[in-house]
């Protein structure tokens, strides 16, 4: 479910853990290709998976959609091209885990790819809907 909050953001209802409310706070999209001057279908998956996986390493909270999906087409050797457009979302929920008495808030990055005729707002909701937020995101505790 969508809809605007006062400061004009979207906010999605994440299930899974009971109604976690997770607002949209940063959406960017840009182009995956970007910088690749020649190359084939293969070698760009292979590009991208080494991407992801250092963009996972830098940041433990960040959940990769379909991530599995480029890992076995590399296996296959697959000749068809990604989509071309990599989008990436940051999350907040005032949702805390259980037992936590320090102030802050939860955070969750999330990176899909997609092509441009998709709506990345559509594509965001599709994907959240299933995740398990208290699973998957990260505590921030204020700082002064």
């Amino acid at each position: 479910m969508t809809r605007m909050s006062d400061d004009g953001l979207r906010g999605y209802q994440v299930g899974a853990v009971g109604a976690v409310r997770a607002e949209l706070r940063a959406l960017s999209v840009g182009d995956d290709r970007e910088g690749m001057l020649e190359g084939t279908p293969h070698l760009h998956r292979r590009f991208r998976l080494r991407a992801v996986e250092k963009a996972m390493a830098a940041t433990p909270h960040l959940y990769v959609h379909d991530l599995e999906q480029i890992r076995a087409d590399i296996a296959e050797r697959s000749e068809e091209w990604l989509p071309r457009e990599a989008a990436h979302a940051r999350l907040t929920s005032w949702w805390t885990p259980e037992g936590l008495a320090e102030p802050g808030h939860t955070e969750l990055k999330v990176m899909w790819f997609q092509t441009a005729a998709d709506d990345p707002f559509a594509r965001l909701a599709a994907i959240l809907r299933p995740l398990d937020w208290a699973a998957l995101a990260r505590f921030v505790p204020w700082e002064d």
